[in-house]
């Protein structure tokens, strides 16, 4: 493989997976304080999670992690650009670099998903409304079309999270595999 080929791309990968995560960061304050939800009155997300006590304990914790991640994920991607720009590091470490990448990204993956289908399935009980968070999210008669949208960009994002960890994944895992055939031709 093309070293410069595969350092250029990956300085385009993460800017765009920077780019992705930031916007994912903003879905998620937006959408936790500006969308409402009409539980008994006109609630923020925000106040669903945390201040109502419409929800089990360990929904503000779900969320706080789900925070944390996406910042995680952030970090990474700026640790990916440094990686590249600099242009120091050998091919072999290279490849390992972006296998671990896609490994990252898969298990980072689903642990996000995780979170996201446990807090969709947390249960929301008002006294009068029981209704778990997801249903409630995509119900219209409860939180607006636009809420809908920014909770689907959430299972989006890991899903495309997911499928660039295992494209990383494979190319640092084939990069690998054919300087390691280069250096056993040699000898």
């Amino acid at each position: 493989m093309e070293r410069k080929l595969v350092l250029k791309w990956l300085s385009i990968f993460s800017v765009g997976f920077f780019i992705l995560s930031i916007v994912e960061l903003l879905d998620l304050i937006i959408f936790s304080t500006v969308i409402t939800m009409d539980l008994d009155g006109q609630l923020t997300i925000f106040n669903v999670i945390f201040q109502s006590g419409f929800m089990s304990f360990h929904a503000p914790l779900l969320w706080i992690i789900l925070l944390c991640i996406i910042c995680a994920f952030i970090v990474l991607a700026l640790s990916i650009y440094r990686v590249a720009k600099k242009q120091i590091i050998e091919n072999y470490n290279l490849a390992k670099f972006m296998l671990l990448i896609g490994l990252f990204f898969v298990i980072g993956g689903f642990i996000k998903m995780s979170f996201i289908v446990i807090l969709g399935n947390n249960i929301i009980s008002t006294g009068l409304t029981t209704i778990t968070f997801q249903n409630a999210v995509y119900s219209p008669s409860i939180t607006s079309v636009i809420g809908a949208i920014m909770w689907v960009y959430f299972i989006v994002v890991v899903c495309s999270f997911l499928i660039l960890g295992m494209v990383f994944g494979g190319i640092g895992l084939q990069w690998m595999l054919l300087i390691q055939d280069e250096q056993n031709s040699q000898e």
